[in-house]
């Protein structure tokens, strides 16, 4: 039996950190106002590395993107998705979907205004989002399935979960919050949409309930 090659901890740790230090960088390019110039060059320059190390570790620009984006998605607001579909009751499924959605669209607002900008410019920028936002999708076609013949949704079962990724989309959030407001301000406002299009009676605040 061919002996498993052993790896030393402390070459492991000089890997993972290289490769944080890679998707940093990314991330600071992706921030500059022209994303045309998003390049594992570009990238590499600002790592301090060389563009092979980059390709080395991600393969390709889409390759890049893809990793960042899952950095951003799951270490921040997605982090806690699983209570999500832990969640038995679907209204406080979404009502949970809704509030992340909130808090990821506003940490990145910046970022993800010049990323739609750029829509169609760039190849793997595009299906970068495209694989990003399909996620998103999968899990309302997730929570949809809970729904049961006690609900009532306002749209026909066929349009249920486009009616619904729409609304949980970027630029549905970013357009309501308009220039006054972040898109987590607006969340409530967007759990009642939510709550209408199913069917479910408006979740009632702690203030609500006292006065009852």
């Amino acid at each position: 039996m061919t002996p498993r090659p052993y790896e030393a901890p402390e070459r492991r740790h000089a890997a993972d950190a290289g490769r944080d230090r890679i998707l940093r960088a990314a991330r600071e390019v992706l921030n500059l106002d022209d994303l045309r110039a998003f390049s594992l060059e570009a990238v590499a320059g600002r790592a301090g590395v060389t563009r092979m190390t980059v390709y080395n570790q991600f393969g390709s620009k889409g390759g890049l993107l893809g990793e960042l984006f899952d950095l951003l998605m799951e270490r921040e607001a997605f982090s806690r998705m699983p209570t999500v579909f832990q969640e038995k009751d679907v209204g406080a499924a979404f009502d949970a979907l809704v509030g992340m959605l909130g808090h990821f669209y506003t940490d990145n607002r910046a970022l993800m205004i010049r990323m739609s900008a750029a829509a169609g410019l760039d190849p793997d920028l595009d299906e970068a989002i495209r694989s990003r936002n399909l996620r998103r999708r999968r899990a309302v076609e997730t929570l949809v399935q809970r729904i049961d013949e006690s609900h009532r949704p306002a749209v026909a079962e066929s349009e249920l979960v486009n009616t619904l990724d729409v609304l949980l989309n970027f630029g549905t959030f970013n357009a309501i919050a308009g220039a006054d407001r972040t898109p987590k301000a607006v969340v409530p406002h967007m759990r009642r949409m939510i709550r209408s299009v199913l069917g479910l009676p408006e979740k009632k605040s702690v203030a609500q309930k006292r006065r009852r």
